[in-house]
């Protein structure tokens, strides 16, 4: 597990180099890459990180609801909500980092073409779960499984009454280089694409809430596999991912047994309620989407996942929930939630 130390005072200088970054289809915004060696850690693990940690300093304070205290439609509205996700006493979230490369058709830093960046998101997201806790924080916490290094786990009350939280999560690239994972890599890189689709299909059925963080591929997302590219050295969205939607075929075959579905459903990536939400709403009716509504800033979509397993790992009811996931303007205008309190 990494740490970094950087002066919360110069936080947020630091930070406003880096929020440039941006996903999908325009791409990302060519900045040097300050991370010159691996002792500074992964690709953008530090930014994730300091990112995470600023987000949940905006949600420590905020109360956690009190069905007592509640309307009485409100309050059925949120027992419906969260009956079946506790009624095994465990609450199981995943998080899958799909393949998430930084492609501008030219190199970035000493990286190369189309460097990978979700190792650095699950080291970061790693710390930012196993911090102490303060305030009313509860995604915090977190112990390491000792038989799987994926798996974190605490014990929390919710309701009144004590549960046991899950956490699991994986990444889907091989090395943070392109050409290593489609080189000499390629047969490992291989086996990790497929263990992710894995991942991600066990989750869409079988999780209490599944979250999705990376690339919508114009709707050909989720993606766990390096990026098709054109001769343009870009992301080849109109030659392959808008014609053959392959993460998407897949997604949605996994939600075909409505006896098997999540209960929520996290898709933390570009314009993804555009791409995605209406066939996921009829095929999938009892489970809560929570998307984007445009290109975004990458901080956007991954605080908002962060905001939402706080949010759920509290027990939050919709306005509070809600709330969670919109604790900055730009989340405000990008991110919603569909069917989760109905």
């Amino acid at each position: 597990m990494l740490h970094f130390f950087i002066d919360r005072q110069n936080y947020n200088s630091f930070f406003r180099i880096f929020v440039l970054l941006t996903l999908c289809l325009l791409g990302f915004v060519a900045i040097e890459s300050k991370a010159s060696s691996r002792s500074d850690g992964y690709l953008y693990e530090r930014e994730f990180y300091y990112l995470g940690l600023d987000y949940l300093s905006l949600l420590e304070e905020l109360p956690t609801d009190d069905l007592t205290k509640l309307p009485q439609t409100q309050r059925t509205a949120c027992e419906k909500r969260y009956t079946d996700i506790l009624s095994d006493g465990v609450i199981h979230i995943q998080i899958a980092v799909g393949y998430f490369d930084w492609t501008t058709g030219q190199e970035v830093g000493s990286y190369g073409l189309s460097p990978s960046m979700d190792p650095g998101a699950f080291s970061a997201l790693d710390s930012i779960i196993t911090d102490h806790c303060s305030g009313n924080l509860r995604l915090c916490g977190f112990k390491p499984d000792p038989g799987n290094g994926r798996l974190f786990t605490r014990d929390l009350n919710i309701f009144g009454k004590r549960y046991r939280a899950e956490i699991e999560m994986n990444y889907s690239s091989e090395s943070e280089y392109y050409f290593d994972n489609i080189g000499y890599l390629n047969a490992q890189q291989q086996a990790r694409t497929a263990n992710m689709d894995s991942f991600f299909a066990d989750g869409l059925q079988n999780s209490d809430a599944i979250f999705y963080f990376g690339h919508s591929r114009n709707g050909g997302g989720p993606d766990f596999a390096p990026p098709r590219l054109n001769r343009f050295n870009k992301v080849d969205y109109d030659g392959y991912y808008e014609i053959y939607r392959p993460g998407f075929r897949k997604l949605l075959q996994a939600l075909s047994n409505p006896l098997k579905q999540t209960k929520i459903l996290g898709l933390m990536s570009c314009d993804s309620r555009d791409h995605f939400l209406k066939p996921i709403r009829k095929a999938a009716v009892h489970t809560g989407v929570i998307t984007s509504t445009a290109v975004l800033e990458m901080n956007q979509v991954y605080t908002a996942m962060i905001g939402a397993i706080d949010a759920l790992l509290r027990g939050q009811c919709q306005k509070s929930f809600y709330k969670e996931l919109r604790m900055t303007p730009g989340n405000q205008l990008y991110i919603t939630m569909d069917g989760m309190f109905e």
